[in-house]
């Protein structure tokens, strides 16, 4: 299994703050956000670990390159989208995750029972780790763990990362979002929630990254 950390975006929504920067090398308690998601993962039993990039490319790419050589750099020469991202270097069952959250140590633990449930249930064909508990919902997940796209009831939180199964995504076009793909999995009942607890904060708007700066 590969893992591919998603950080091609504009940063749109962080305003001026991305003007010169790309978004996973803002910084929070001196350390760059895209560094919370490598450390998360490093230690795990991922084959590869991928990051995509398009906007400001060069600055990610030298980061990258000079700090974590071991890293496959996947460059978007025109935006593929969530999807098209993911499609363009899976060639195994892969994680996925962005660098919109702040994310804790701890989770790593919930990361690799998830993966060990998803290795286990060969229907799950997508398994988004999410937290029901949290004080903002954004999916619906039924009492059989099944997520239900688009939501009918939100009674529950995506945790911004999910594993999804090889060859998944080999009938759509190169470019897309990832919604898309949700929405015909979950009509097949093949995509799954699995309940975490960590709190790892989302910080992927610049009223929330703020936040976090102070």
């Amino acid at each position: 299994m590969d893992a591919l950390i998603l950080a091609a975006g504009f940063g749109s929504r962080m305003g001026n703050l991305t003007e010169k920067t790309p978004k996973p090398l803002l910084s929070v308690n001196q350390k760059p956000l895209i560094k919370y998601a490598i450390e998360l993962i490093e230690g795990l039993s991922f084959n590869n670990i991928f990051v995509n990039t398009h906007y400001q490319a060069h600055i990610l790419d030298r980061f990258l390159k000079q700090n974590h050589p071991h890293i496959k750099i996947s460059h978007e020469v025109k935006i593929l989208g969530t999807g098209g991202g993911i499609k363009k270097i899976q060639n195994q069952d892969i994680f996925i995750l962005n660098t919109d959250n702040l994310w804790q140590p701890e989770f790593k633990l919930e990361i690799k029972n998830a993966m060990s449930f998803f290795q286990k249930n060969n229907l799950v064909e997508n398994l988004l780790l999410i937290n029901s508990k949290s004080n903002f919902l954004d999916l619906d997940i039924s009492n059989n763990s099944t997520i239900n796209f688009p939501p009918i009831k939100k009674n529950t939180q995506f945790q911004g990362c999910h594993f999804l199964r090889h060859g998944a995504l080999n009938s759509y076009i190169e470019i897309f979002d990832i919604p898309k793909y949700w929405k015909d999995c979950s009509q097949r009942n093949k995509l799954y929630g699995y309940e975490t607890s960590t709190f790892n904060p989302h910080i992927g708007t610049k009223e929330l990254y703020l936040k976090y700066q102070k």
